[in-house]
């Protein structure tokens, strides 16, 4: 009844979706979206510390405009459809036994007042029934990486992250899923990545919505 009050419309073309879907994207404006299938091959990286990284879809077209209105304008209600992409990922989610995400420096939490790697890992862990782990920090404020070449975003986030002390037996021994919402080079994930090896994690695999091409 509330599909027919208040009809759904893409959030890529503001075409109707046809009542009962729970899709916030027509088909054919998901038919224009490169999904990613295969880990991200990240050569700029000196030493890789996760195991795989995977992401959803390429960082391009729409997804741009979907990921910047949700990380700088607050439009949270296009979060479900964000996550249906993320879960047209072939990952194996039942293999892990925790998720995580790549935390803020608390300066730009406060500022942005929200983390979204943050949202996009709680709701994935809710909608997939596995725990969420928060246990990682970003020990100093480092500078916006958007238009870094790949040394400078290398630099950037070098020791930039720690794990929460009273949190790291939670991460030892464990298969963890770190989530964040664009890979780049792999730079910051990495980091986190090395610093939840050193605190004993078994495997840190990644998994994000958009990877640049």
């Amino acid at each position: 009844m509330l599909s027919l009050v208040f009809p759904n419309r893409c959030i890529g073309c503001e075409k109707f979706i046809e009542a009962g879907s729970r899709r916030q994207i027509c088909d054919d404006c998901f038919g224009r979206l490169l999904f990613l299938k295969t880990p991200a091959h990240l050569p700029r990286l000196d030493k890789q510390y996760f195991d795989e990284a995977h992401s959803a879809v390429g960082y391009e077209g729409s997804v741009l405009d979907w990921v910047h209105q949700f990380k700088y304008h607050r439009q949270f209600h296009l979060i479900p459809a964000l996550i249906d992409l993320m879960l047209q990922n072939p990952v194996d989610f039942q293999k892990y036994e925790a998720m995580t995400y790549v935390p803020l420096h608390w300066r730009r939490r406060w500022r942005r007042g929200f983390n979204p790697a943050h949202l996009l890992a709680d709701t994935l862990a809710k909608k997939r029934g596995v725990p969420i782990l928060h246990v990682l920090k970003k020990t100093r404020g480092t500078k916006p990486q958007a238009k870094m070449d790949a040394a400078a975003r290398l630099q950037n986030v070098k020791n930039a992250f720690a794990c929460l002390k009273n949190r790291i037996p939670f991460a030892k021994e464990k298969t963890l899923l770190l989530i964040d919402d664009v890979l780049t080079t792999g730079a910051t994930v990495n980091e986190c990545a090395k610093v939840l090896k050193k605190a004993g994690a078994k495997r840190v695999d990644v998994l994000t919505l958009a990877r640049a091409l």
